[in-house]
Formats: C-alpha cells, structure tokens, sequence
C-alpha cells in the first residue's frame, strides 16, 4: 500500500507533511527531517520529534476510537539517538489498552532501522458540542478540561 497524506491540522501543515499506510493490520506514519526541523548542532530538534510522536500516537487514539477526536492527556519521551535532515522517520503505534474515553499509546519511531526515540501517553475523548473560553471555564469552575 502507498503512503497518504494525512497533515490536515494548521499546525500538522507547520510541521510538515505527515504520511500514513496500513500493512498486513498495522499503521505506520513517516515525516522527513527538513532543515525546519533542525537545532543549532544540525539534528533533528527534540521538541521537532515530540510533536511527531504526539501527532503518531495522536491519530492512532483517534483511529481506536473510530475517528473520534480526541486530545493528548499525558506523554513521556525517551530520546536514544539522533537524526539528520533527509532522514525518513517511521512511527510505529500500538494501543495497548483503551476505555469508553481514554485511550493508552505507546510508539517507537526508526530511522534507518534505528530507534531514535519512543514515547507513550494517553489520549482522552472530547466533547465538541459547545466550546468555552478559558474565561468560560474557569468561571463556571468545573475542574478540569
């Protein structure tokens, strides 16, 4: 099966395009480091490989919950190794357990067949019938999100 693209958010589009293919059951995404994506010592910028591992996991809690839009809750990173621009990043997904409205990703991404960094976190379901203002929210003083 051939990649798609999928960047379809205002800031998927900043970050750059954000592919996906499904093989024999599994979802796999890719990006390439751009020169965009690089700190001062010319590697990938660690906070540039947080959002693709959010933006992974992120479409995998929205595919677990039938296309359902849902928002990061939490999420730790592990960086291992470092990449360069040109390379082709390969986020690999897994739901390792989901609720009526959570849902728990971990994620490895490779480049080259090497793990460059992992991450897991939680994904929680939202309700967009009427959005509040912060001002809203904090004035009708629900506690939470």
């Amino acid at each position: 099966m051939n990649w798609k693209s999928i960047s379809n958010s205002p800031y998927s589009q900043l970050l750059g395009p954000l592919e996906t293919k499904n093989e024999n059951g599994k979802d796999y995404f890719r990006m390439f480091v751009k020169e965009s994506h690089l700190n001062s010592g010319n590697f990938a910028h660690g906070g540039f490989l947080m959002s693709f591992l959010d933006n992974v996991m992120g479409n995998a809690a929205y595919k677990s919950f039938d296309n359902t839009p849902c928002v990061t809750i939490s999420m730790n990173t592990h960086f291992t190794f470092s990449a360069v621009e040109g390379d082709e990043l390969i986020g690999i997904p897994i739901i390792e357990k989901k609720t009526k409205t959570l849902s728990f990703v971990k994620c490895q991404v490779f480049s080259k067949k090497i793990l460059i960094v992992s991450g897991s976190g939680i994904w929680k379901l939202v309700n967009w019938k009427k959005s509040k203002t912060i001002t809203e929210k904090l004035a009708s003083d629900e506690g939470g999100w």
